[in-house]
């Protein structure tokens, strides 16, 4: 039997760990490089439940804000129970409540977090799920050095900026490389195999969202950006540096991949739905074959508009810009970013309300992305 004045101790100390913000744009490895980190004895990462797009998630299907809600009883239950009945949370690198024993662990340590803290509500959620996972996986809290979490969206890295004073870690590549990942996985979700307006504009959002959060908030103390051609390159060699800069001790663990210590193969559009239930194929990330798959997925004017809306993140990360970035080149891509990839399977009242509205919303991503969060709903 804990006492409560070890469980406050622990609480204390958790709040202490320093915090890291794993994000990026989809399709860019940040799964890859959560299953490095999982193993790490001074590492604390829940597998990836992403936190806030978890909490708008169940605040827009449910209409429940978590945040509002001061029957820690009540709370807790709703927590341990969307964890452990959703869907979402099934698959293996998301998953971590595998029976009713756990789920009824989990949510103990949560009231007793959520009871003993002071914070605000926003942050005390965050760290009671941290705490009762940490204690339900037999964590031990003092080896503990920093906290990671797995935010899959970089639109809400913002809130972590303002709330928790985090630090971050992206994970970039390639934009045609993870363009084209990301719209073979859309259109082989659609029953029609089109790729829908939406689906697009969410891709190109969550892109140009990590993108414009580094290029404002960049700082050496406070970013680190790892760049997935070089990790595949050697991965020793960028998992050590990235070891030095979070200061805890390099470890074989840092080059395996795993989900809470357990193998895990990865994940590809190219070759599964979902995760992977066998190695990929001999040379799979080789340069040339990587450019060979995403080459087969997009077309000449997917390539240039491409290029002309990520130049910056591509002579950042020197990649190679193959059409000439001249005006009447620019204008071009622009306007196929507007006008293609317009498709929606119902139009409602007036298909050409809802295209002119699909456009305007193409248009406001372009312009800002924090405006067009703003104004259209993404999920």
């Amino acid at each position: 039997m804990e006492s409560r004045l070890l469980l406050k101790k622990e609480i204390l100390a958790l709040k202490k760990k320093k915090l890291f913000v794993l994000s990026s744009f989809g399709h860019a490895g940040i799964d890859w490089v959560h299953s490095l980190l999982d193993g790490h004895e001074e590492i604390l990462i829940a597998p990836a439940f992403s936190y806030y797009r978890t909490y708008y998630r169940f605040l827009y299907r449910s209409k429940i804000n978590l945040f509002l809600i001061e029957d820690y009883d009540y709370l807790s239950k709703i927590i341990s129970d969307l964890f452990y009945f959703h869907p979402g949370y099934k698959v293996k690198r998301r998953k971590f409540l595998f029976n009713l024993t756990e789920k009824k662990n989990f949510e103990k340590y949560l009231k007793i977090y959520l009871k003993t803290d002071t914070e605000i509500l926003e942050k005390k959620i965050f760290y009671a799920i941290h705490f009762a996972f940490a204690k339900i996986k037999k964590k031990k809290i003092d080896k503990i050095k920093n906290i990671v979490i797995h935010e899959h969206v970089a639109w809400h890295c913002f809130r972590y900026l303002t709330i928790f004073k985090s630090k971050f870690i992206f994970i970039f590549r390639n934009p045609k490389a993870s363009l084209g990942g990301a719209v073979l996985k859309m259109k082989k979700s659609n029953k029609s195999k089109i790729l829908k307006s939406i689906q697009f504009d969410t891709i190109i959002l969550h892109m140009k969202t990590a993108l414009e959060f580094i290029i404002k908030y960049k700082n050496k103390k406070k970013f680190y950006i790892l760049q997935n051609e070089k990790m595949h390159e050697n991965l020793k060699s960028e998992m050590l540096n990235l070891a030095n800069w979070m200061k805890i001790k390099f470890s074989k663990q840092l080059l395996s991949q795993t989900f809470l210590k357990k193998k895990w193969l990865g994940e590809s559009s190219y070759l599964a739905k979902d995760e992977l239930k066998k190695n990929p194929p001999k040379n799979f990330y080789q340069p040339i074959e990587v450019e060979k798959r995403w080459r087969s997925v997009l077309d000449k004017n997917d390539i240039l508009m491409t290029e002309i809306i990520f130049q910056k993140q591509m002579k950042l990360m020197n990649h190679n810009i193959e059409n000439k970035l001249s005006f009447k080149n620019i204008i071009r891509g622009y306007f196929i970013f507007l006008l293609r990839y317009i498709y929606q399977e119902k139009y409602f009242f007036s298909k050409t309300i809802i295209i002119s509205r699909n456009i305007v919303r193409k248009l406001f991503i372009l312009i800002s992305t924090k405006i067009t969060l703003m104004l259209f709903t993404f999920h």
